[in-house]
């Protein structure tokens, strides 16, 4: 004879499901504005390239959808809601941990996106104390049950999973062209001929670089140099240099916020000067020059390593 749970019980099993399944609704909702970012993320922590990174976060993102309606509706919790989040929460648990171990505990861990500000320290004690909870679920829960339960929960999968794929596309799903060779000289000898800016410390008219022409203060700007930084992580030998240009007191804010101190930069202003050399006022531009050749131009999109690393190694 089944041993019915009590009424007190079923109350506080209700309240829980309801706020283990809020906490995994906001989890992958707030992540959606940032979902860019959090694919790269994935890249730079993981061995998966940039196109499985990017599909890999929108899953990701719609399980923790999935899990949270599970939970708030008391729908399959014993069979699919329970141990999938334990084996969620137990995975994203080690992998901050390995953050931790390598990068330290500072900054924002993403668990959350950009509206709630969590270290990876915080966010593993979180996921501690969600796993606690869900244990206690497990051996008080009541569901419910009703006719075509199953093809509900294949519907509701679907759905979810469907959701921040349609809210933020991946970039991969569009077809583009491959940038068309161009073969123009660019005046590289203004970077050091200039009275009013430092040249740079390397010699870039010789040999083969990428560089990337960015203003301080431009978001997408601040977004190629952390694409930047997780190729050249991955890459050492990319032949990635960047080129700033705004005030002073912007150096630091950009740096803090991108941290891409793995690439060689110089700070180069005048408006028409930096026009002259950019070849237009668009921002950012990658170029991919030979001596002081220009052979093409990429955004921060279409760059990409493996491209790059072929090139290199065409006489």
């Amino acid at each position: 004879m089944t041993k019915q749970t009590s009424l007190p019980l079923k109350i506080v099993a209700s309240l829980l499901c309801i706020l283990i399944g809020a906490v995994f609704v906001f989890s992958g909702w707030s992540k959606i504005p940032t979902l860019e970012q959090f694919g790269w993320t994935i890249v730079e922590t993981t061995p998966l390239n940039w196109t499985l990174a990017e599909w890999s976060a929108r899953l990701l993102i719609g399980l923790e959808l999935f899990l949270g309606v599970l939970f708030i509706f008391h729908i399959r919790l014993r069979t699919i809601a329970i141990p999938i989040s334990i084996g969620l929460l137990l995975i994203f648990t080690l992998y901050l941990l390995m953050v931790i171990k390598t990068y330290g505990s500072s900054g924002n861990c993403g668990c959350f996106g950009e509206l709630i500000q969590m270290t990876p320290l915080e966010s593993v004690i979180k996921n501690l104390i969600m796993l606690v909870i869900i244990v206690i679920i497990y051996f008080i829960q009541h569901e419910l049950k009703f006719k075509y339960l199953g093809l509900l929960s294949i519907v509701l999968l679907l759905l979810c999973i469907a959701f921040p794929i349609w809210r933020n596309p991946p970039e991969s799903i569009y077809i583009s062209e491959k940038e068309p060779d161009i073969n123009e000289p660019l005046p590289l000898s203004m970077l050091y001929e200039s009275a009013n800016n430092p040249p740079p410390g390397i010699e870039l008219r010789k040999g083969k670089h990428v560089i990337a022409f960015m203003s301080l203060t431009c978001e997408f700007c601040r977004k190629a140099a952390k694409r930047m930084r997780i190729m050249k992580q991955k890459h050492p030998e990319l032949p990635f240099f960047i080129i700033l240009n705004g005030d002073s007191s912007q150096i630091k804010p950009f740096f803090d916020d991108t941290k891409v101190d793995n690439i060689d930069y110089s700070i180069f202003n005048g408006a028409e000067q930096f026009k002259k050399l950019n070849r237009g006022t668009a921002l950012p531009t990658i170029k991919w020059i030979q001596d002081t050749t220009l052979i093409r131009e990429s955004n921060y999109i279409t760059l990409d390593e493996d491209d790059i690393l072929k090139w290199m190694k065409e006489k």
